[in-house]
């Protein structure tokens, strides 16, 4: 009886340990979707008021996270003028814009050189 009730307690530990990992794994994971998507509706925003384009014309082709930064940064593509737009921003933790970094200028600099 000792050893079943031994095993019983090892399975026990091992799904509350199991659990919690996935609890933070997928915390970790919709967090960041969450992210993409604001900074992204951030982006449009910008491009909407700044260039004139609807967001309808607007398409996100890559959304990166810089890890030891904390920035994101954004490409994103009109789809009627094929231009395509750079960005760079950081966000707070409760999601609120702390600055947005138009890059779109120095990236066709650097293109054309």
């Amino acid at each position: 009886m000792a050893e079943g009730e031994e095993n019983e307690k090892k399975i026990i530990i091992f799904n509350l340990l199991f659990c919690i990992v996935v609890i933070f794994v997928n915390y970790s994971y919709f967090n960041s979707k969450s992210r993409n998507a604001i900074v992204y509706n951030y982006v449009e925003n910008y491009i909407e008021i700044n260039y004139g384009i609807g967001r309808e014309n607007l398409k996100s082709e890559e959304i990166n996270y810089l890890r030891g930064m904390g920035l994101f940064e954004i490409e994103v593509k009109d789809i009627e003028t094929k231009n395509y737009y750079f960005f760079e921003v950081d966000i707070r933790d409760d999601y609120s814009l702390y600055y947005i970094k138009d890059l779109t200028e120095l990236h066709r600099k650097n293109q054309a050189d």
